[in-house]
């Protein structure tokens, strides 16, 4: 008979092991260089060409008339993990300085949802555009109880269900450097108490977060893009000094592409993520493979420190409210809770519609439905997967 505590400690003890080997290492230095000096070689061209006068190219439908508007957005869902879901998500879209025109109108709102497998979260935000979109803040806290699972393979090949009890706050801060080029920091804390009744592993985990991130934002549009490119390079670090009891780490590379069709009806969008975790994470601070960037992934089945996903999608405006899309992606996973699953290509496809409840700044809510591999989902949308 062996040891299913034993195999599952020294699985999670796996998941903190610090990346193994000088040479891989070294690649994965090299890797994160060249991204970031191909990233700075896009960034070149737009940010030193252009007029140093220009303060914005998003104007329209990022701004409200009038100085408030309140959406009651219900919220309805399902998926496999979680069943069905049922909440709200009301907002709302506010300008704080009616001078100011040239900012997008900033938003505010409330999300709280209930779920049939008892999973329950409760989350306050607001994001604002302020001095002619000089500056960008971000406030989001909450908390919640989160009832999931992941696959363990060989030789329990069992599904492990886990409880997570969590509660967070975020800030962000960021400033115009030049043109369409920002900067800034940002803070996280956070409370985690993972456990699992079937083989009764408990782990409490406070995480103090620091982060750095730099933005270049060409879009047409902060809420419906139709042309123009947003590139960010995200970096956040948990070091001792924050009162956290080991060191880890996390860059996030992320391209979003919007191209124009149909004489500006219709719209390409395409998306390229790259997430690395350095140091000794913690089982919550693993990439899942359908958490963000792919649909049709929704059991958790794919985990790991390296996530690289790359997806695609038509956006059809067939009438002025409502409209349809359909997309595609491809993602993979190294460092993965199974070897198996390294370097696995996972393919998702899918297709939804969109209702526009606010055709001044073109707030969209839809639902998606998406299949991968073994999986499928059902996702409901505010606004765009990206």
């Amino acid at each position: 008979m062996f040891n299913t505590e034993g195999i599952f400690n020294a699985t999670l003890l796996k998941i903190k092991t610090y990346i193994m080997g000088h040479n891989r290492n070294s690649f994965l230095l090299n890797f994160v260089t060249l991204i970031i000096h191909f990233l700075v070689l896009i960034w070149s061209v737009p940010v030193f060409s252009r007029d140093s006068t220009v303060t914005s190219s998003k104007t329209g439908m990022d701004r409200i008339q009038g100085n408030i508007k309140f959406l009651p957005i219900p919220y309805v869902n399902y998926n496999r993990s979680f069943g069905y879901q049922i909440g709200a998500a009301p907002m709302l879209l506010f300008n704080p300085v009616s001078k100011d025109t040239l900012s997008p109108s900033s938003l505010a709102g409330v999300i709280g949802i209930y779920s049939e497998n008892k999973t329950w979260f409760i989350m306050g935000y607001s994001k604002l555009y302020l001095d002619e979109d000089n500056w960008r803040m971000i406030v989001v806290g909450g908390s919640g109880s989160y009832n999931f699972q992941f696959l363990l393979d060989s030789p329990i090949n069992s599904w492990i269900p886990y409880n997570t009890k969590l509660g967070f706050i975020f800030g962000q801060v960021q400033r115009r450097i030049i043109n369409e080029l920002y900067a800034g920091l940002s803070l996280i804390h956070m409370d985690l108490k993972t456990k699992t009744d079937s083989i009764e592993i408990e782990s409490n985990t406070k995480l103090n977060g620091l982060g750095l991130r730099m933005s270049m934002d060409q879009r047409s549009s902060t809420r419906y893009p139709k042309s123009g490119f947003e590139t960010n390079v995200k970096y956040f670090i948990y070091p001792k000094f924050l009162d956290n009891k080991t060191t880890s780490s996390k860059i996030e590379i992320d391209f979003d592409h919007f191209l124009p069709m149909r004489e500006k009806k219709d719209v390409i969008a395409s998306r390229l993520y790259i997430g690395l975790g350095l140091g000794d994470l913690n089982f919550n601070q693993q990439l899942i493979v359908g958490r963000k960037d792919i649909r049709g992934y929704t059991q958790g089945a794919y985990r790991g420190d390296y996530l690289l996903a790359a997806q695609s999608e038509y956006r059809w405006n067939f009438l002025k409210r409502w409209g349809m899309v359909y997309f595609l992606g491809l993602a993979t996973v190294f460092k993965s809770i199974n070897e198996n699953d390294n370097g696995k290509l996972l393919p998702g496809i899918g297709t939804g519609f969109r209702f526009t409840v606010d055709r001044e700044t073109k707030m969209n809510v839809g639902i998606d439905v998406a299949a991968g591999i073994d999986d499928w989902g059902f996702y409901f949308r505010i606004g765009e997967a990206f």
